[in-house]
Order: C-alpha cells, then structure tokens, then sequence
C-alpha cells in the first residue's frame, strides 16, 4: 500500500521475484520456495492465507501481499513467527476474550512441541519427579510393554502421523468417520496386545490435539517435525537432552529473518508498542502505532485525539445530553407540545 509499506522493502521483493527463471509458476507455494532467506530451515519465513481480510490487515501494517494467477493462496512479507499463531477473529472480539485464547493456542503450541519428550525424559531417567501414586499407576500400566519408553513414543507418533495423512487423502464422507475409529481401534488394540501404555496413548492423545490448535498449518507442520529429535534426545540424554534441544531450536529462531525482519521480532528485539499485541491482544485503542519493525513509512495508525475521547465515553454522552437539552429549551419544543395537546382538547 503506498504511502504505508517502506519503498525499500517493495524493491526487495520485487528483485526476488525478478531473479526467478522458470518453466511455470504453478502455484504460490513455488514462489515461497524461492524467496524465503533460509531455504534449509523448517519454519515458514512466508506466510500464505486465503483470506482477502488477512491480506488487508497485513497491507494495512505495511506488509507486502504476492498474488499467483490461478492460485487461491497470497503470500504476504514479511513474516514473523507470532503471526502463526494470530488469527483475524483476534481482532473482531473482545480484547480480554481473545487473550486468553490466545494464550492457550500459545499454551496448545508448546504442549505439541514438548509433551512426549517430556514424558519420554521423566519415565526413563527421572521418575522421581512425579509423585508416588502417579508413578505407581505409570508402572502398572508399562508392566507388560518389552520396548522402552522412547521406542514406544516413536511408534505410536509414527503411527499417528501415517494415520493423519491417510485421512486426508480419503474422500471427505468416509475420512472424518475412519479418523475416529481408526485411533480408537488402533490405540485400544496396541494397548491390549501390549505394545503400548495407556497413559502413552493418553500423552500422544493430547500432543495431536495440542498441533491442532495452531492455527497455521506451515507452522503446526514445522513443530510436528521438531518432535521427533526432541524424543530422541529425550531418550538418549533426559532432560538434560530436551534442554539442549530446545536451545538449539531458539537459537535458530533467532537467527531467522523474513526479508531483513527478524523472525521472532518485536520479541527479539524487544519493541514495548509490539508486545502488546504479541502474547496476548491489547485493546484496538491502545495500538496506536503500526509494527516498527517493518518500518513503514506512516507509523501512526490511529489518531491521538480518539483514544482520549474513547478513554471516557461517559463525559462525552453527558455533554451531548446537556447540549440536546439545551437546544430543546431554545426550540421551546415542549411548550408547542402542550399547545396542541390543549388544541385537541378543544377540538373534542
């Protein structure tokens, strides 16, 4: 949007795009291939949406929206990683509502992330962590299972994930029905034929429903990923291994950027405007100011003058109020109320 998005980004992405040389552009999805800064890293550095109000608010903070003939999907630039998590009915609701939401898509996301490492280091090296009657319940449970903790937590996370892609190569009638049968079948089998604990169903139970809640499916797809190496080093080192995983992964974030933009601002670095529209939703009226980051030419989004006069609604309905009534008695309308009512009275 001219006037908003910086020039120079503009140029940036428009020398990407011209350095392409290809058969045919097919889809958006070859172009996010091409122009993203880290083609070896599993995090999305562009975002792509369907939504025509996305692209507008995005436009709108002085991003950049790519749009591929044919293609129902527009990339937008550049990209940080709290937009995956962010959705449009954010915005549209209540702010302490949505917070809190927000919080717990943000609670759902390291859930999937951790969750079965985690589990994997406790039972393994540190069983002492959990109380006693927990522990006791765990070991009943794991009695007849010959493989440890780790193997299991692979198996069945594999097992999921080919389950997954299955349903969602199935037509739509039969997919959702086999989904649901398909884990209660599987999970209650693998249970009684001893390949698995319950309470290891249970966990990766609640770390799939945990990869839903992200709202992006890029995004949800990369921590899908990231689990695997983390239930690995999780069996092999404990908690020790899930520590220094999980280093690892924020060092890479941290070195991540989208079109110059650091991918995990305006956490890093650090922007007081920005955080408050970062873990949870401030109020429309407290955003004044547009991403700094992205260092748009108009940085003001919203006019001083009324968040003073939204801050106190009640003074301004009084004041209006006091000055309808006013007007009434300049009018004299109530005295040529009671003037026709008299005049009825006489014409009855």
């Amino acid at each position: 949007m001219q006037g908003i998005a910086n020039p120079e980004l503009v140029e940036e992405v428009r020398q990407r795009l011209s350095l392409i040389d290809i058969d045919a552009i097919l889809d958006s999805g070859y172009l996010e291939q091409f122009i993203e800064d880290n083609h070896l890293s599993p995090f999305p550095q562009v975002q792509y949406t369907e939504r025509p109000d996305k692209v507008a608010a995005n436009l709108l903070e002085g991003r950049v929206a790519i749009l591929v003939d044919g293609s129902p999907l527009a990339l937008v630039v550049p990209t940080t990683f709290n937009q995956f998590y962010q959705t449009v009915e954010d915005y549209t609701e209540r702010f302490l509502l949505m917070s809190a939401i927000r919080l717990a898509r943000l609670v759902a996301l390291m859930f999937s992330l951790v969750f079965p490492s985690l589990y994997v280091g406790i039972i393994s090296y540190n069983p002492e962590l959990i109380p006693t009657e927990f522990a006791v319940a765990v070991a009943g449970g794991r009695a007849g299972v010959p493989f440890p903790a780790v193997i299991e937590v692979l198996v069945i996370e594999i097992s999921m994930e080919v389950l997954r892609e299955a349903t969602i190569r199935l037509p739509q009638q039969v997919g959702g029905a086999l989904s649901i049968v398909g884990v209660l079948v599987i999970g209650q089998a693998a249970v009684a034929a001893g390949f698995a604990s319950p309470i290891t169903v249970v966990i990766i139970a609640l770390t799939t429903i945990g990869s839903f809640a992200t709202p992006a499916y890029n995004a949800a797809l990369a921590l899908r990923f990231l689990r695997f190496p983390l239930i690995v080093m999780a069996g092999v080192f404990g908690l020790y291994g899930i520590v220094v995983g999980l280093i690892l992964i924020v060092n890479h974030l941290l070195s991540l950027k989208s079109f110059g933009v650091p991918y995990l601002s305006p956490l890093v670095p650090g922007s007081f405007q920005g955080m408050k529209d970062l873990f949870t939703r401030g109020p429309l009226w407290s955003l004044k100011s547009r991403p700094a980051f992205l260092q748009p030419k108009d940085l003001r989004r919203l006019d001083e003058s009324v968040v003073e006069k939204l801050k106190t609604p009640g003074d301004h309905m009084d004041s209006s109020s006091r000055a309808q009534k006013g007007r009434e008695d300049i009018t004299g309308e109530g005295s040529s109320t009671n003037n026709s009512d008299s005049s009825g009275d006489n014409t009855g």
